[in-house]
């Protein structure tokens, strides 16, 4: 009886030794998918890679990082380079970046910013304040454009505007038929989000917006100095890279995520983008260094494909599915990862009603496991790079984080450190085993 006790004895120690050891080798794996995607993140979006844009180079910087990763990893070329290069036409801000009001030098990136279709400026202009109501008064609007305004700058709060009267604000800041020297955009919400889209042209008259409580009262003159640069044809490049499948490897599941971001905005200025979307690449990366184990080998081949030119409008997606490496019908499934970086509330997938049996999947892995709060649908959208693959028949989603804990998009404050990676690591496990039961 004794020596039962003694076995009994060393038989629950080894079983709680064995359940330490397995505990800390599962929490150590755990820092160590946490950890790579920090450092990920980080290095995507730190000051040296100039917000992943055209000014110093930043997107090509980007691009040379992801594929040292993917290279170290183990991920293979589907040709004989990971790049697949084409043109863009965009309008750059390499320097000089300032706004003088009544001798109040403001803030750029948090007291205001720039259209980012605004040419080289360097002048004092007299402000002109409007509201609603000038916009709704075809009379006012015909005596105005009587006058020379090209020292003016006409200043109104576009988010006022309903209707008609937003659609006259919108015509005369596309097309300045008043002739004005430019515009100022007060902004109400003191909230500011940049886009650099309209970028695409450069015009000949600025267009800048303003927080509010940044304009002092009654503001009577702003001095503006603005360095643009446009660039004609400027080179950027998709990173391609693949894990061959051990059963079907003419057929492709395919994880995508930008990696472009804003860029800078002067000199000073820049957009670091580690929510949109180092977050996306990181997880897509991640994804791509546990599939190329070879213990993780999965049954069809996995393509990673990390696209530029997202915020100019969905450039590089548009670019490959014209020039796709691989037919496009060998595609059986696409996931687009854009803003994972907290989660708290979830996830939502876009085209989620549209392809209800990837999506019930999902819920399914999800409620099986308790891996994130929910899983969301949401019907079609083109407002990520999954769009035009989508568009060519390839049966594509969308995922995004869903928390309150980051709300951080388009400004100057979506920094590494501020982004959480709330449920990183369950999003990571979910799509590992979708991709494992797909």
């Amino acid at each position: 009886m004794q020596k039962s006790h003694i076995q009994s004895s060393r038989l629950t120690w080894f079983t709680l030794l064995l359940s330490v050891i397995l505990l800390t080798a599962g929490n150590r794996s755990s820092a160590q998918k946490i950890d790579y995607a920090r450092f990920l993140m980080d290095s995507l979006s730190a000051p040296g890679l100039h917000g992943r844009g055209y000014v110093e180079y930043g997107a090509h910087q980007a691009a040379e990082f992801i594929v040292r990763e993917i290279a170290r990893n183990g991920i293979k070329p589907l040709s004989d380079s990971y790049s697949q290069s084409f043109g863009l036409n965009v309008n750059t801000f390499p320097g000089s970046m300032m706004v003088n009001v009544d001798g109040f030098r403001l803030e750029a990136g948090s007291e205001f910013i720039v259209s980012a279709s605004t040419p080289s400026v360097n002048q004092v202009f007299e402000l002109l304040f409007t509201d609603e109501n000038f916009f709704e008064n075809e009379k006012k609007i015909q005596k105005l454009a009587k006058k020379d305004l090209k020292t003016t700058l006409l200043a109104f709060d576009r988010s006022a505007l309903k209707g008609e009267a937003a659609k006259l604000a919108d015509s005369l800041l596309r097309d300045n038929f008043l002739g004005a020297g430019g515009y100022l955009l007060i902004n109400s919400k003191n909230k500011l989000v940049w886009s650099v889209w309209p970028g695409e042209e450069q015009k000949k008259f600025p267009v800048i917006e303003v927080i509010e409580d940044a304009l002092p009262r009654k503001a009577k003159n702003l001095a503006l100095s603005i360095d643009a640069e446009y660039l004609n044809n400027h080179s950027v490049r998709n990173i391609i890279g693949y894990i061959p499948g051990s059963v079907s490897p003419d057929t492709f599941l395919v994880f995508t995520a930008h990696y472009d971001h804003l860029g800078r905005m002067g000199r000073d200025t820049y957009f670091p983008g580690a929510n949109d979307n180092a977050s996306g690449v990181a997880m897509m990366l991640d994804l791509a260094r546990h599939f190329a184990d070879s213990t993780n080998q999965p049954a069809y081949s996995i393509a990673f494909i990390a696209l530029a030119a997202e915020e100019m409008g969905l450039k590089g997606s548009e670019y490959y599915v014209e020039n796709p490496l691989f037919p496009l019908g060998n595609i059986r499934f696409l996931i687009n990862l854009d803003m994972v970086g907290t989660g708290s509330e979830g996830i939502t997938v876009v085209n989620g009603t549209i392809y209800e049996e990837a999506f019930e999947k999902l819920v399914k892995i999800n409620s099986d496991n308790n891996f994130i709060p929910k899983v969301v649908k949401r019907g079609e959208s083109c407002n990520s790079d999954h769009c035009p693959f989508y568009q060519k028949g390839v049966p594509s989603i969308f995922i995004y984080s869903m928390g309150n804990e980051h709300r951080e998009y388009h400004s100057i404050y979506d920094q590494s450190h501020r982004v959480p990676l709330t449920e990183y690591e369950d999003i990571f496990r979910l799509l590992r085993d979708f991709v494992l039961t797909y």
